[in-house]
């Protein structure tokens, strides 16, 4: 089942929505206009009860512009598709124009529709509420979001629902998927066109995507959760503290997934910037390729010089796959699927201990690791200790003494010997 949080700005939708998740999922502030896209969570009522939950952008009537028409149309996409809605109605600063109108928009829409007055921060006063009653609704749930109380709003859900299934746990069973990138790069677009809606708000405008959105499909019996994410500027450019919020839960997001697609402008030059987002993928250990989008503006010369430029830059990623695209006309995005397969695979791949042995050993062997202060460094024995990133403990006669240099050719080696070509491996060295 399916529960919407519909409401004017600034009634605390993004509050409840957290509340109800467990997790600071939705960003708050007095702004308006925060929420853009719609965000979804889950929603553990109890033991028996769960729902999915959505969080929509606040209902503007008077929204102005692309990207106020947008979070409109957002809102009323969510009406239609959810089971129950929850409109959210402020007790304290009583009716708007915004609440008369989307109230009978929801009365028209036939779904089954919870009134919620929020901000009732003493039960025992309801003189906010009162007023709501102008609206012609029957009655109220009162909660205050910002004071974790819900007051009957968990048992008027699990009322709705009781005849219904349970949906299944979510599990660990799905590819996440981060799209990472810089403002402008084509995420949201390129979102879109993989699964095959327009979830994410698309705008020339910088920095659409504040909050990040993401949503769970299903592709050849394999289950997958696809994120998009704020595009990251360098932090020198960052001055509003909404967009530095949105970039740091961006980079979170890169510790969360298993693969990430590193997007680039095939119009522009390979950036500093660029190569920074890179950096922070590798430093996490996420499997990742570069997806090269709007490839459709440039010609096959100009794709050459683009790939001859990324061999030159990334030198510390040298084994990365690159991939051009196009999410304007989706050509070569189906490449996408087979390629975040078989980078999940190598980054959760368990290689056998006995092996891990002795491809140890034949490296070692061959190239030995040089003396350090008059001492020689041994290396007795190898495990695999954790995947997503694939992470190896080696046991040294001086584990203090490897250089960053052998322990950058071990890794190498070891990735080339178990085909995890492209996946960043860390490795850790411990005495005996």
């Amino acid at each position: 089942m399916l529960v919407a949080i519909v409401g004017r700005p600034n009634v605390g939708k993004s509050t409840l929505f957290n509340l109800l998740v467990r997790e600071n999922r939705a960003i708050v502030g007095p702004e308006r206009g925060i929420t853009r896209d719609r965000i979804y969570g889950r929603w553990q009522i109890d033991e028996e009860h769960v729902v999915d939950v959505v969080d929509t952008g606040g209902y503007d009537s008077l929204a102005g512009g692309p990207i106020g028409l947008s979070i409109r149309d957002q809102t009323l996409q969510a009406v239609q598709e959810a089971d129950v809605i929850i409109c959210l109605l402020d007790a304290r600063t009583g009716i708007t124009k915004d609440d008369v109108e989307l109230v009978q928009i929801l009365r028209e829409s036939n779904v089954d529709v919870i009134h919620v007055a929020n901000k009732v921060d003493d039960p025992h006063d309801s003189v906010g509420t009162a007023q709501l009653y102008e609206l012609g609704i029957d009655g109220f749930v009162e909660i205050s979001a910002i004071n974790k109380c819900l007051g009957g709003l968990a048992q008027a859900i699990r009322q709705r629902i009781e005849h219904a299934p349970a949906l299944p746990q979510e599990g660990q069973d799905a590819i996440r998927v981060s799209i990472i990138g810089r403002p402008n790069v084509g995420k949201s677009l390129l979102f879109n066109r993989i699964i095959g809606e327009d979830r994410a708000i698309v705008s020339p405008e910088p920095c659409t995507t504040r909050d990040y959105v993401d949503i769970r499909i299903s592709r050849n019996e394999r289950d997958y959760v696809f994120v998009d994410t704020a595009g990251i500027r360098r932090r020198a450019h960052i001055d509003d503290k909404l967009e530095k919020l949105s970039v740091m839960r961006s980079i979170q997001n890169v510790e969360r997934s298993h693969v990430c697609l590193c997007i680039v402008d095939a119009t522009e030059p390979f950036t500093d910037q660029d190569r920074h987002l890179l950096g922070i993928i590798m430093d996490h250990g996420r499997a990742s390729a570069i997806v090269i989008n709007k490839s459709d503006l440039i010609d096959s010369a100009a794709k050459k010089a683009i790939w001859d430029k990324l061999d030159q830059s990334l030198r510390f990623a040298h084994d990365i796959t690159l991939l051009f695209t196009s999410a304007l006309t989706g050509k070569y995005v189906h490449k996408l699927f087979p390629l975040i397969e078989e980078l999940y695979l190598k980054t959760t791949a368990q290689a056998p201990t006995s092996l891990l042995n002795r491809v140890l050993h034949d490296i070692t062997d061959k190239t030995h690791h040089p003396t350090v202060k008059g001492r020689r460094i041994k290396f007795y024995y190898i495990t695999q200790v954790g995947t997503v990133p694939p992470r190896f403990r080696i046991v040294s006669n001086h584990p203090d003494l490897v250089t960053a240099a052998y322990s950058r050719f071990l890794a190498g080696s070891i990735k080339k010997s178990f085909g995890m070509d492209g996946i960043p491996v860390k490795l850790s060295f411990v005495g005996r």
